[in-house]
Formats: C-alpha cells, sequence, structure tokens
C-alpha cells in the first residue's frame, strides 16, 4: 500500500528510511546531510565502503541513531533534458531500493522523498510519475512517500489516482 505523507522523513514511522545520495555515499547537502547528521557519523563510515554507485544503484546499511532500523542509500541522476536515459535510471533507483527488501525481511516498512527534485532539477511531474510507477510495486506491507509540502503532495496524488 502506498501512503502519501506530509512530514519531514525523520519523523515518519518507518522500518526503512530511503535517501537519495551521492554516489561517494558521503553525507552530503539537503535531505543526506540530514540523515547523516541525525544518524551519527556511523552511517557515513558503513555505506562508504560501499562506494561509487552509479545512478540507479542503491545498498542497505543500519540506521544507527535514527528511529528506523535501516537506511537505503540510493543514487538518482541529474536531469538534463529526459533523453539520456534519466527516466529509466530514477526509475532504477527506486527499483532497486525496494529490491533491498531481501535484505532487511524483518522489515514491514519504507519510506522515501521525492528523489531528484531539489538539487539534481527534476521537473515535479515527472519525477512524481516515475517514483509512483515504481513505488506500486513495493513488496512492503507500507510504503510511504513523505512531501513537505502541500504542492508537493497534490502533485504525487495526481501521479497517484493516474497509475492506480
Amino acid at each position: 500500500m502506498l501512503k502519501l505523507v506530509k512530514c519531514s522523513i525523520l519523523t515518519v514511522q518507518s522500518d526503512v528510511l530511503v535517501i537519495s545520495a551521492n554516489p561517494s555515499l558521503l553525507a552530503g547537502s539537503g535531505i543526506s546531510g540530514i540523515i547523516h547528521k541525525a544518524a551519527g557519523p556511523q552511517l557515513e563510515a558503513a555505506a562508504k565502503p560501499f562506494a561509487p554507485l552509479t545512478p540507479g544503484q542503491a545498498i542497505i546499511t543500519p540506521a544507527f541513531n535514527l528511529s528506523a532500523k535501516y537506511v537505503i542509500h540510493t543514487v538518482c541522476p541529474r536531469y538534463m533534458d529526459g533523453q539520456r536515459g534519466e527516466v529509466e535510471q530514477l526509475y532504477n533507483a527506486y527499483a532497486s531500493a525496494l529490491a533491498l527488501h531481501s535484505e532487511a525481511p524483518d522489515a514491514k516498512s519504507i519510506a522515501f522523498v521525492s528523489m531528484g527534485t531539489g538539487v539534481y532539477k527534476w521537473p515535479m511531474a515527472l519525477a512524481a510519475d516515475v517514483a509512483v510507477k515504481a513505488l506500486l510495486t513495493s513488496t512492503f506491507e507500507q510504503t510511504s512517500m513523505c512531501v513537505m509540502d502541500e504542492a508537493t503532495r497534490v502533485v504525487y496524488q495526481g501521479a497517484l489516482d493516474r497509475h492506480r
């Protein structure tokens, strides 16, 4: 079941938190930096040996000081013009994160943020469409998309309505 939630990913109740990571898996800016700061330095130390990742790849680590059990780090592509395989890579970022359910069999819930719509410049409607298509394939009991404002929630709700 896919649920849209207007909240910070740090406050959502979920077994797994998914962040858009940079290929080096180092604490970055935006949501990645916020999650890393809240989780503590162990998160970066656990993720760093898996670097570099390419767009569409994902890895899973413990969540350390977060209320979740796990963090999935996935790399989404920068949006250029939509003609360079970006849509497939963004879909794969969501799909590869979902595929890691097998490495966290005790996890019943997973939470995402709107990946790529910040510094990676994805048009919100396109990013929402790609995300919803991927998230509707989730094998978790509860899949959440955390959005920070009403405008983003409306765009994701429209995508969800089209794909249900």
